[in-house]
């Protein structure tokens, strides 16, 4: 069954065999538009946000809002998640659906790279992300590809290799993604303080104002963030400070004081000092990579 919507989203769709199934989604108009599709529960499901903001809803009538540059990976071995999203004016998404029998071939060698799979068992998961360079780089690819009509799946399928591979071999951490916890309420607040911290990264909230925000104790907040994500709250906030300080480094537009400065650092020696601790070479070094 095809993608359906409610408006008059420009939609392109690519299937490949019955394991992969992409699509490119441009809601140009000014009202949201709904998309759904049925998939089963064989497929893992991939979507970044390249412009605007997407909302999912699920089964149980949980919400989830996906914000411009980021991704969010979905699976559930057990039940089917269907496409349901509702797209804001002026927004994109790309889709990827890809059998998890086909996700597994591609990473024969690689299995304990896979973190839906261990111990040759399934699990489920959903994990969200910022878009790294790499993969925005890859999907502006996809947007602008003009190829005879016999090519096209193969350029696609390469690019849909080329995307998973940066995608988990830049995550491959098992215990920083979300491991199942069995309280949806509760994770979806601890969902809501992971993405406080990230729309205000410069100057984030205290635990305090975080704790009475949410209405979760700080001990709470702190042991339940650390096991959905593998990290502190303060580990966390380091971790995106340097790696949005990477990306606009490798903007090359700024220069290191200033981007200090965004990242909320009122000293940039403390920046450069926190960078070379973890990449192992100052941010200036970077920049003349």
């Amino acid at each position: 069954m095809d993608l359906k919507n409610t408006f008059k989203s420009r939609i392109r769709e690519n299937k490949i065999g019955s394991d992969i199934y992409m699509a490119q989604i441009d809601n140009y108009t000014v009202l949201t538009d709904t998309i759904s599709k049925p998939v089963g529960k064989r497929f893992v499901q991939f979507y970044m946000c390249t412009k605007g903001r997407a909302s999912f809803h699920f089964k149980n009538k949980s919400l989830r809002v996906m914000n411009e540059g980021n991704s969010l990976l979905i699976f559930h071995p057990e039940i089917d998640i269907p496409i349901n999203i509702s797209l804001s004016k002026k927004s994109k998404l790309v889709i990827f659906v890809i059998a998890i029998q086909k996700l597994e071939e591609i990473f024969s060698k690689y299995k304990d790279k896979l973190p839906l799979l261990i111990q040759n068992n399934y699990v489920k998961f959903y994990h969200e992300k910022p878009l790294s360079i790499q993969e925005k780089l890859i999907i502006s690819q996809l947007e602008d590809f003009n190829l005879d009509q016999d090519f096209e799946n193969h350029y696609l399928t390469l690019k849909l290799h080329e995307f998973l591979l940066y995608y988990f071999s830049l995550n491959n951490s098992h215990s920083s993604y979300n491991l199942p916890v069995k309280d949806e309420k509760f994770i979806r607040k601890i969902y809501e303080i992971k993405e406080t911290l990230m729309e205000n990264i410069a100057s984030p909230p205290t635990l305090k104002e975080l704790s009475e925000n949410t209405n979760l104790s700080e001990y709470k907040i702190k042991e339940g963030f650390k096991k959905i994500y593998g990290k502190s709250i303060s580990h966390f906030i380091l971790d995106t400070k340097l790696e949005i300080g990477k990306e606009k480094l490798n903007l090359r537009v700024k220069q290191v004081q200033e981007i200090a400065y965004d990242l909320g650092y009122e000293n940039p020696s403390h920046f450069i000092e926190a960078f070379k601790k973890k990449y192992g070479i100052t941010p200036k070094q970077w920049m003349m990579k």
